[in-house]
């Protein structure tokens, strides 16, 4: 008996409790070890035995990506095949530079009021507004935007930025360039607007949460040239992203990429 107990505290010793229940107990996960031995065996040359257990595991089954991440793998980094799409004369683009084209802040809609086989596509786009600012020039250009190139109206959304609807194909590009350059942006699937309290009280609790609402929205910011390939011809906004001038201070760009040993730094030169 004696032999018998120290066998028992050895396997305690060398199996994490969870198994070691699960061979007392029993139970439908018991069958997974399996002893080499049907029993404990005692000789009277050794002070104790142990018996010798061996674990089948389960082969992992491979996971396929979903179609969505195949596609944005492929892309280039969101550019295609959005770039050649919008170079097309058709009103509309494909499918999946439909996809591709959410990430830039855009989407694709068609209008409701219009049937049949012919549809009216047209687009609409989600602006840019951490903490939800929304500077005097910035309002007046979307507000002429609108007029000009939309349905005339801007629409406020839940997620404190503005949206503006029925914009055609062919004016994507001059919208979208005209907004980037004035130093503001369009925000897609690649991260939404961050938010944070729309009371306008001057304290340093709520001028803090203001100030690291564009803190994240810097960082979380997709860092893909194909924005600027795509919209700008290869060239630079005429003017920074104006919740970035306010948060310099934080050396965002220097902290993301500093590796902690903590997190993960990727070594794509796009995406780190």
């Amino acid at each position: 008996r004696q032999t018998q107990k120290e066998t028992v505290d050895f396997v305690k010793m060398k199996y994490s409790a969870a198994a070691f229940y699960t061979l007392v107990l029993g139970g439908a996960t018991a069958q997974a070890f399996v002893p080499s031995s049907p029993s404990f065996t005692r000789t009277n040359s050794a002070p104790s035995t142990r018996s010798k257990l061996s674990m089948v595991l389960e082969k992992q089954r491979e996971k396929k990506l979903a179609k969505i991440e195949v596609l944005k793998t492929n892309s280039d980094h969101l550019a295609n095949p959005l770039k050649d799409q919008l170079a097309t004369e058709e009103i509309s683009v494909s499918k999946d530079a439909m996809q591709i084209l959410k990430y830039h802040g855009s989407y694709m809609q068609t209008n409701r009021e219009i049937r049949g086989k012919n549809k009216d596509y047209q687009f609409m786009l989600r602006l840019k507004q951490p903490a939800g600012e929304l500077p005097p020039d910035l309002y007046r250009l979307l507000d002429d935007l609108s007029a000009k190139m939309g349905q005339g109206d801007l629409r406020a959304t839940t997620r404190q930025c503005f949206q503006l609807h029925g914009i055609r194909k062919g004016n994507l590009k001059t919208v979208i360039s005209s907004i980037m350059n004035i130093g503001s942006s369009t925000v897609g699937d690649v991260s939404r607007n961050v938010m944070t309290t729309p009371a306008p009280f001057d304290t340093p609790e709520y001028r803090y949460a203001r100030e690291w609402s564009k803190v994240f929205a810097h960082l979380f910011r997709p860092l893909t040239p194909a924005f600027n390939d795509i919209w700008l011809d290869g060239q630079k906004a005429a003017n920074e992203e104006m919740w970035s001038k306010d948060v310099q201070q934080h050396n965002i760009d220097e902290a993301m990429k500093y590796d902690s040993g903590r997190g993960i730094i990727l070594s794509d030169s796009t995406e780190p």
